[in-house]
């Protein structure tokens, strides 16, 4: 037995070592195929290719520790100045689910203000979801999880021309993260896109969803939590500003479950479920709010309390 053990861990290791040099002759085979969320794919490896994510000291996602938080009176409300509908096509990449927005409508999606110094402009959502309770959203709050996660991407349009050239530039990205909660009723606008999910079980399928109201996406609140980080995804990119809204929207649990039942092969049937990256060390980073807080005492008193409410 203890030689099969051996043997074993010499075979894991050489396929291992077979793999990362075959995908490392084509950077689009890491991109679009090689990376997964579990096994030799998973998230321990991907710095086998892309040290950042390894060695990265502004990653994400991140357990947000309430009390740790730095109160910043300077944080102003986000503004999402178009109230345009959004078009796009809903895509089953098989690490996820990602609305891509329709490339006319990008130059009318500007967001601006709280942490942000420039204009950025809308270019796509992601969704993250696990296969039960216990883990749904990347992001947490005192290691507590919500059962899902959407994740709306902009990039800067007053420094670059395009998603892709700021991908990898400084105060390139941000992103909103939106939790998702289960209630009786749904959100509208996520009805929308949970409704074209049975149009994309496998892997490449992909479905047209026009005029989906952002407005009616985002959750009413002033409030947010923000950072500085990266791509939750390979290649893990440092050039984040994340802003994690303090209400979730609600969603059914028929629609959580048409999200767990999507498959991440071609005709094949294993889920995607479990699209999570665990969570990233803090380090030195400031994690900022302007969530109000609540005097301890009636006295009068410069001290503050910063707290979280998942509601």
């Amino acid at each position: 037995m203890v030689e099969v053990g051996i043997y074993w861990k010499i075979l894991t290791i050489l396929i291992q070592i077979w793999i990362i040099s075959i995908v490392n002759a084509s950077e689009s085979v890491w991109t679009e195929w090689w990376w997964t969320y579990d096994g030799f794919s998973g998230p321990e490896w991907w710095h086998t290719r892309w040290q950042i994510c390894g060695k990265g000291k502004y990653q994400s996602p991140i357990d947000i520790k309430p009390d740790r938080l730095l109160y910043d009176p300077k944080l102003s409300s986000i503004v999402f100045s178009s109230d345009k509908k959004i078009n796009g096509n809903l895509t089953n990449t098989g690490n996820d689910i990602t609305l891509f927005v329709e490339e006319g409508l990008i130059p009318h999606m500007n967001v601006t203000s709280g942490p942000l110094q420039y204009n950025y402009r809308l270019h796509q959502m992601k969704l993250h979801f696990g296969h039960d309770e216990s883990r749904g959203s990347e992001h947490t709050i005192n290691g507590l999880s919500f059962p899902a996660e959407l994740q709306i991407l902009a990039y800067n349009a007053d420094l670059y021309d395009n998603y892709t050239q700021a991908l990898s530039a400084p105060n390139g990205l941000a992103a909103f993260s939106i939790f998702l909660e289960i209630g009786e009723v749904g959100n509208e606008a996520f009805t929308m896109i949970a409704e074209a999910l049975k149009y994309i079980p496998s892997k490449g399928q992909k479905h047209k969803i026009n005029g989906l109201p952002l407005h009616v996406l985002l959750p009413q609140t002033t409030q947010y939590i923000t950072y500085e980080g990266s791509l939750t995804q390979p290649q893990c990119q440092e050039t984040v500003t994340w802003i994690i809204f303090n209400k979730p929207i609600y969603i059914t649990n028929e629609q959580l479950l048409m999200l767990r039942g999507i498959n991440k092969h071609g005709g094949g049937h294993l889920l995607i479920f479990g699209n999570i990256r665990p969570s990233q060390q803090v380090y030195n980073r400031l994690i900022r709010t302007n969530i109000s807080y609540k005097p301890k005492t009636k006295a009068c008193s410069m001290a503050k309390e910063v707290f979280y409410e998942g509601i």
